[in-house]
């Protein structure tokens, strides 16, 4: 995954404004300072410092809560904190606490057969192993069906599509997100309502969240393993609720014995080798332990966490897109966690005003600068258009214009683009960027998306809600165009690399910033004017 990170990274540290009566009726979490909740400034200054070097890695947002309250957050522009983020696996974790919901209410049981919960579902011809699968073996991922997630390809009815497959290892862990979406299908049949509706009564708007959405099946189902959209507080929330056994603001919202059980190891990576990672110390209910010996997380593809530590009382949040998941961890437990004091004075800070002002510096001067030969590069002023003939490409793009524009406001001038791309069905989607800065917009262009089986063209996601945020920035750099397209509640940037040669041919570079997925080169002509 190549990136260019021309981004501002704003930590944010402020003083406790909230008490425990503001925060019952305000949904914004209370935030304090680090020194105040026993955690060495310093500390997080080079936690953050080292997240933002993990190579091939964009951070989006980070937030670290201790004791209840948010002492640090990151929000990378263009990202800003209230734009939501695609969860990925991360999304497993709450389809589990629907679950607990369900089964502190005895209406289900972990040892609930899935054929006697879903029966229009299973084959007529059942094997015996199909027909002890159980609710505990979704959760934990032992359902014994090779994981396939080409599947989906199969037909609508996914519950049905699986539920055929040849059932050949029963108990043995195989990570397989459609065991999850299995999950969200039975909470689905037994409440009446989608996943995401019975969360929104039982747990989201309890913790004053509002702005979920959840990606569906053909067929009207949450998917359960993935696709849930939350802002990073949002997830700081569940992390802070998980880690009190299931207590927000005194009012018990899934029991403390589900989630006692559910952040236990119960099976362990089928093949976890010599060295000990954050990925062989156990899986959990849908959920991973962690490295540090108390800790426990919901995990997401390219880097999305909410690391919960009981012991440390903390949660810390990452979202992103990363190449380099475990190194991200790696800086929790290597630079932040070494920071923290358990034991907290009540009535003094531990850390003096000096660290106070080491925070007040870091929040003023911590900025990623793009490469140098990207700063000193300048807008060409000869062009003002740009019309593009593409050839086969496989996002169907027939045409591109990209018209360039110039402002100037007193001693200052302003310069970007905005490129029209016009599909071969007539589809027409108009794209804006600017020079040294980000040109904001929205859209009903769904992003490009990598559904687990590889990247996919869909216009739009069903069941998410809404138009989608996009912040575009362009720059010359050698002789070449490049229109970097970040969408902002989504995780990808999407790059594109003109290289304009002298006989009217161009080569067009389409990345779409999914890690291991190769971009593609497209031939085109185009005409200046």
């Amino acid at each position: 995954m190549k990136t260019i990170k021309g981004i501002l990274l704003v930590l944010v540290f402020l003083a406790a404004t909230c008490g425990a009566s503001s925060a019952a009726t305000n949904t914004a979490l209370p935030r304090s300072n680090p020194a105040q909740e026993g955690v060495d400034p310093n500390a997080i200054r080079i936690f953050a410092d080292s997240l933002m070097k993990v190579p091939e890695t964009d951070i989006h947002h980070v937030v670290v809560v201790r004791h209840g309250s948010v002492i640090a957050e990151a929000h990378v522009a263009p990202f800003t904190k209230d734009d939501v983020h695609t969860l990925y696996s991360c999304s497993k974790t709450f389809t589990m606490l629907a679950i607990g919901m369900l089964v502190d209410d005895g209406k289900l049981s972990v040892n609930d057969k899935v054929v006697d919960l879903l029966p229009d579902k299973a084959p007529a011809e059942k094997s015996d192993a199909l027909k002890e699968m159980t609710v505990k073996h979704l959760l934990t991922m032992t359902a014994g069906i090779t994981p396939a997630l080409e599947l989906r390809q199969e037909g609508d009815d996914w519950a049905k599509v699986w539920l055929a497959q040849p059932v050949t290892k029963l108990g043995r862990f195989q990570y397989d997100s459609l065991c999850t979406f299995m999950l969200a299908a039975i909470v689905q049949r037994i409440t009446g309502n989608t996943l995401l509706e019975f969360l929104n009564e039982r747990f989201f708007h309890p913790l004053g969240i509002y702005e979920a959405d959840w990606e569906e099946s053909p067929d009207g189902i949450n998917v359960g393993g993935w696709g849930l959209r939350l802002t990073a507080e949002s997830m700081a929330k569940a992390g802070i609720c998980m880690m009190n056994k299931g207590m927000w603001q005194g009012k018990q919202l899934v029991s403390a014995k589900w989630i006692e059980e559910a952040s236990q190891a119960h099976t362990n990576y089928s093949n976890p080798g010599p060295k000990p990672t954050d990925t062989n110390q156990g899986y959990c209910y849908q959920m991973w332990r962690c490295l540090l010996p108390d800790a426990f997380r919901a995990d997401g593809a390219f880097g999305q966490f909410i690391v919960m530590s009981p012991e440390y009382d903390l949660v810390v949040v990452i979202t992103g897109v990363s190449s380099n998941t475990g190194k991200e961890l790696a800086c929790i437990w290597n630079y932040l966690i070494p920071g923290v004091q358990k034991e907290v004075p009540s009535n003094e800070p531990v850390y003096d005003d000096e660290g106070r002002r080491l925070m007040r510096k870091v929040s003023e001067a911590m900025e990623i600068k793009p490469p140098l030969n990207v700063l000193l590069s300048l807008p060409r002023e000869d062009i003002d258009r740009i019309n593009i003939e593409l050839g086969p490409n496989t996002r169907t793009y027939k045409t591109m214009s990209i018209e360039f524009w110039k402002s100037d406001h007193g001693i200052r001038s302003y310069y970007g683009c905005r490129m029209k791309v016009v599909r071969t069905d007539g589809t027409v989607t108009e794209y804006p960027f600017m020079y040294y800065d980000w040109a904001k917009q929205t859209t009903i262009q769904a992003p490009p998306y990598n559904n687990g089986v590889g990247p996919v063209d869909l216009r739009e996601i069903k069941g998410l809600k809404g138009e989608y945020s996009t912040a575009g920035n362009c720059y010359w750099l050698d002789n070449k165009l490049v229109l970097r397209l970040y969408w902002t509640n989504w995780i990808v940037c999407n790059t594109f690399t003109f290289d304009f040669k002298d006989d009217g041919t161009a080569t067009i570079i389409n990345d779409e910033g999914y890690p291991g997925c190769e971009p593609e080169v497209i031939t085109a002509t185009y005409e200046l004017q």
